[in-house]
């Protein structure tokens, strides 16, 4: 274990500064709406911000303000933050992100999550790392880093850390990385917590050919759901069929990684919010963008969506009838949900199918990025969730 301090040089800063100010941007486009992308006058917009008035040094120093370290498990870096909260007997925490996001995604969790301010709250100790080929858990030294070998990984960090039981949180990739977690580390889970949302689902493409169960207010849900599953998911085709490809454009265009992010950013918050930063703060989505920039993660983070697509749910098991014998323990699962009123129902019969949590709830604001959009809703159903569990 080393510890780590985020330390973007300024010669890379001043770089990017000129990549912006020298950019090529296309002579014109027809359609300035976000039904093909996002429009040019508003890239422009953000580019300028990005540009001239986005302070990385400020957002370098928020994110550095909590303890950072890396770690080498089965010989690649993981890079986390372990913040330990001031009350004793705190539960210890991991939160998991997604693509496209990172550990600053939970930033404005950590100090509720930590400090609670009622004496009865429970209080949690929080690790949050970063996925191999995402934040500073780069380079990936080899291949098949799926989402198994994540977990076990994951797993392996808690107990480095002296966490013999432990609670997990996750959405997006990381929900996948929780989801198998549960299977592989079910004696050491106090219980699993994941949000989801309209898109998340319909991304996954698992739609039952029986609609006899669905109302018609459900079959309607379901219909903007495969729209979405046709026209909306070319991003994770490329990107797990040509990482390289994407990859390289990526890397290269500050402006490329910035409409490619900010797309998922409008399509994926809340859609009460007309634009990206209606949802989330303009600085926190900067500073994301900023780190798929400084750190190559466009390309690496592509890599490990790919080796995700292809891999084989084996739970990390062997052959062997003594294998194949083995039956983990029921793990206490949640599932919170954010998005429209009217996908609600539909969501809690699809989410159903992958099998029953414990514990569902529905927000009717925020969406796929809660940590950020709604972190006081988000931190009360986590907190809510797990003192039932140790209050029973």
């Amino acid at each position: 274990m080393q510890n780590f301090k985020i330390q973007i040089s300024d010669s890379d800063i001043n770089y990017l500064t000129q990549r912006l100010a020298n950019t090529r941007w296309p002579s014109s486009m027809l359609d300035n709406s976000w039904e093909k992308g996002v429009p040019l006058t508003y890239l422009k917009k953000i580019a300028d911000y990005w540009q001239n008035k986005f302070d990385w040094k400020k957002q370098e120093a928020i994110l550095n303000q909590f303890p950072q370290f890396i770690s080498e498990i089965d010989g690649q870096n993981i890079h986390y933050l372990h913040i330990k909260s001031p009350k004793s007997n705190a539960m210890p925490l991991m939160l998991v992100h997604g693509w496209p996001g990172s550990f600053a995604d939970f930033i404005k969790v950590i100090e509720p999550l930590t400090n609670p301010q009622a004496e009865e709250q429970i209080a949690f100790d929080l690790i949050i790392p970063s996925i191999p080929g995402f934040g500073f858990s780069t380079p990936v030294k080899d291949k098949g880093w799926n989402m198994i070998r994540i977990a076990n990984a994951f797993t392996t960090l808690m107990k480095e850390l002296g966490y013999e039981k432990f609670a997990v949180h996750g959405g997006d990739m990381g929900a996948g990385i929780v989801g198998i977690m549960s299977g592989i580390a079910a004696y050491s889970l106090i219980g699993t917590h994941i949000n989801s949302d309209f898109f998340a689902v319909a991304g996954l493409g698992m739609f039952p050919s029986d609609h006899s169960f669905f109302t018609n207010e459900e079959n309607v849900s379901l219909e903007r759901m495969k729209q979405y599953k046709k026209d909306g998911t070319a991003y994770l085709e490329i990107q797990s069929t040509r990482p390289n490809t994407i990859g390289f454009a990526l890397s290269d265009s500050p402006i490329g990684q910035l409409a490619w992010i900010l797309e998922k950013y409008k399509e994926w918050s809340d859609e009460d919010k007309i634009l990206p930063e209606d949802a989330i703060e303009i600085d926190q989505i900067l500073t994301n963008v900023s780190l798929y920039w400084f750190n190559q993660l466009g390309a690496s983070s592509a890599e490990i969506l790919a080796e995700n697509m292809t891999m084989a749910f084996d739970w990390g098991s062997d052959n062997s009838q003594e294998a194949n014998q083995w039956n983990p323990p029921k793990v206490r699962s949640a599932m919170a949900c954010f998005g429209r009123k009217e996908d609600e129902s539909l969501l809690k019969k699809l989410a159903s199918f992958m099998g029953e949590p414990d514990r569902w709830t529905f927000y009717d604001k925020g969406c796929h990025f809660p940590a950020m959009e709604v972190p006081g809703l988000l931190v009360n159903d986590i907190r809510d969730f797990f003192s039932g569990l140790i209050n029973k």
